[in-house]
């Protein structure tokens, strides 16, 4: 097991290198470069940055610190296909042409100025 804590491992910013991953999950950092490298790596999202790999510090917090309350599901790197720009002509009951899923509005999202 290693020393690493959560705080800790919050502490290093909004992104960590594979090798500090690496560190904290125990592992050999060649081992996540090759799944990376394979497309095997799902445990978080990857950031290319050039030739920069980066891992986002909230994916590595919600995979170790999971069945703690107040910690939500990870965020997809690419949303779903149904997940659809609020459109002023689309009324909530009317369905979405690409996939046939309905527009629900949402309370904490709003449109920055309202359509008369």
């Amino acid at each position: 097991m290693s020393a690493w804590t959560r705080e800790a491992v919050e502490a290093l910013g909004p992104t960590i290198n594979v090798p500090t991953v690496a560190a904290i999950l125990g592992v050999n950092p060649e081992t996540v470069y090759a799944a990376i490298r394979r497309g095997e790596w799902t445990t978080t999202r990857v950031l290319r940055l050039g030739r920069v790999i980066k891992l986002p510090t909230l994916d590595v917090v919600r995979l170790l610190y999971a069945p703690e309350a107040g910690v939500a599901a990870p965020i997809p790197a690419v949303p779903s296909p149904c997940q659809h720009v609020e459109s002023v002509q689309l009324k909530g009951t009317e369905p979405q042409s690409q996939c046939g899923c309905r527009v629900t509005l949402v309370g904490a999202v709003r449109p920055l100025r309202e359509v008369t």
